[in-house]
């Protein structure tokens, strides 16, 4: 049974002496062991703790509530504040076979029965000599039991045995991997183990390894094995259909293959630095050829000087033209800054400066008045800044949205009705799933009346004006835009030693609204007034009215138009002829 903690009390001098276990003495009695722990009430804590974990492993090594000899010599140290053990070399050694393998092996069982103790040698020469000596027994044992293994048929002659024992399998390994590794590495702050979505895309590639992957024994984890592994990803196999749950479909994305390849190798080196397995890298695993296949019609694809699909102006324009002020407001935003769905999703109102003065605008080198509105940010996956000048009409939008979220009592500039985020960063899979939607139902709404609309990804509003810079103006420009790390590959370390040019880029954001103005006269009436309901498709409604302001019988309208004469009344109504 566990030793049951209590609360440190000091005595009459101040210090820590509790009592913990029992010790058995030379004539067989037990007597309950009383450790001085000191004056300082926190480190005594500190070791008590670690007492206590020790007492533990001692009595399910003993099968009883005593110190094992080994355990109340560590205890003794841990007493006085050390930590780290080391293992004596005993005298009665001596008269073993060979007392460095016996030594070495002594030593590794009580590292097994203790795993709160940070075990080592006393004597590190005498334990090496031990670790070859056990090391060519462990050879011999292999070959007896290679030729015993063939002689029965059980092993063929073309099936190799392992030089050396290494216990444990693939599917183990990648378990511990996960539990030790990936667990502790992507908690999210603030929480008690709660993984990042980082750690749930991690996780998900462990079981996607253990899926695709036999369970094989870690011996049989060679450089042949690794990189069949490396291998597999890196020819891109197809998906899992999740209506049939088989291996079928299209193959995995450039960029899934990367990721997963680079998560076997920081499996691969942990597995060969971990104490936990025996298994150690082969040699020529960091060359495995990485190179992820190409398919055909990705190679297809580059033969065109245009590699990015944007919206055009007229595009964009019909976009605004059929949104609700929601969907503009997300549409003048992501446009504006060159943000995508985790950016948007996080903006709050503390991000924004609306009409204000930028306060360096002198040491920057360009104008500024209070007329002028920023956001400042930074980028949630790389924390590198990024400001941003506003054009008027996305400063009308984002005042109308605040309002909105304050009405529903939530801070983000994005959320629903009821006040949830609509960027999920509790989502195991595909936080920004409702951009996308929002997004995928206006084109529904466009299609109706322009059903060669295109249907680009959500990420093609965050890539269309850093195109545009890019095209007419500089890269540079651009990848301000974008808030990426360094703004001149030639020289990674200028932004050590200089500002960015913000003062370049917002004079340029000023003029950039002219690229798109297009867009903005699109919408002729308030953008902030919510629409009527859209039972028919706006390019048939506009029909109507053009029919309705020449004076044509409604007989006429509704033949032409394909409604019926009760919609046309109603139009008629609506706008008051």
């Amino acid at each position: 049974m566990p030793a049951r903690r209590r609360e440190l009390k000091p005595d009459s001098k101040g210090r820590y002496r509790p009592y913990l276990g029992f010790r058995v003495d030379s004539e067989g009695n037990r007597k309950e062991y009383r450790f001085n722990l000191g004056t300082d009430k926190k480190e005594a804590e500190r070791r008590m703790e670690r007492l206590y974990d020790l007492h533990d492993e001692s009595e399910l090594v003993a099968g009883e509530m005593i110190w094992t000899p080994f355990a109340f010599h560590a205890a003794k140290l841990i007493e006085k504040g050390v930590f780290t053990i080391p293992y004596p070399f005993h005298e009665y050694l001596m008269r073993e076979e060979d007392p460095t393998a016996q030594y070495a092996q002594m030593l590794h069982v009580e590292q097994q029965n203790h795993p709160s103790l940070h075990v080592i040698p006393a004597e590190p020469d005498l334990y090496s000599h031990g670790i070859k000596v056990n090391g060519m027994v462990v050879q011999d044992e292999l070959k007896a039991l290679e030729a015993a293994a063939r002689s029965l048929g059980v092993v063929s002659a073309n099936q190799m045995m392992p030089e050396n024992l290494v216990t444990g399998t693939l599917h183990e390994a990648l378990d511990v991997f996960g539990k030790v590794v990936v667990a502790k590495e992507n908690v999210r702050a603030g929480t008690d183990g709660e993984l990042t979505q980082y750690g749930n895309l991690r996780m998900e590639r462990i079981a996607r390894f253990k899926e695709r992957h036999p369970d094989i024994s870690l011996s049989a984890l060679h450089l042949d094995a690794c990189t069949d592994m490396v291998r597999y990803w890196a020819n891109r196999p197809p998906t899992k259909n999740r209506k049939t749950g088989k291996l079928d479909g299209k193959p995995v994305a450039r960029k899934t293959a990367d990721h997963h390849i680079k998560e076997l190798f920081c499996f691969f080196g942990w597995l060969d630095a971990t104490s936990k397995f025996s298994w150690i890298k082969p040699r020529g695993t960091d060359r495995i050829n990485r190179r992820i296949a190409e398919l055909e019609e990705e190679k297809a694809n580059k033969l065109c000087a245009v590699q990015k699909d944007t919206y055009s102006v007229e595009e964009l324009a019909e976009l605004n033209r059929h949104a609700t002020p929601l969907e503009r407001l997300l549409l003048y935003v992501a446009l504006n800054c060159g943000m995508g769905a985790a950016e948007l999703g996080r903006l709050r109102a503390k991000d924004f400066l609306l009409h204000h003065r930028h306060e360096f605008a002198d040491r920057l080198g360009f104008d500024s008045t209070e007329a002028d509105s920023f956001i400042r940010f930074l980028r949630p996956k790389t924390g590198v800044f990024g400001e941003w000048f506003l054009w008027p009409e996305t400063v009308e939008m984002v005042r109308w949205g605040f309002v909105r979220s304050n009405e529903v009592g939530s801070e983000l500039l994005f959320v629903s009705e009821k006040g949830c985020p609509w960027y999920n960063e509790r989502a195991s899979r595909n936080p920004q799933a409702k951009f996308t939607n929002v997004l995928n139902n206006l084109i529904r709404r466009i299609r109706k009346s322009e059903s060669q609309f295109r249907r680009l990804a959500f990420g093609t509003l965050r890539d269309t004006l850093p195109n545009m810079l890019r095209r007419n103006h500089s890269s540079e420009m651009a990848s301000i835009c974008l808030a990426h790390g360094s703004t001149y590959k030639s020289d990674s370390l200028i932004d050590c030693y200089t500002d960015k040019p913000f003062g370049r880029f917002h004079d340029l954001m000023r003029e950039s609204r002219s690229m798109v103005e297009a867009m903005f006269d699109a919408v002729v009436d308030d953008p902030t007034e919510a629409p009527i309901q859209q039972y028919i498709p706006l390019k048939v409604r506009e029909q109507m009215r053009a029919m309705l302001q020449e004076g044509k019988p409604t007989g006429e309208i509704a033949q032409g138009c394909s409604v019926s004469k009760m919609t046309v009344c109603r139009e008629r109504k609506r706008i008051d002829l």
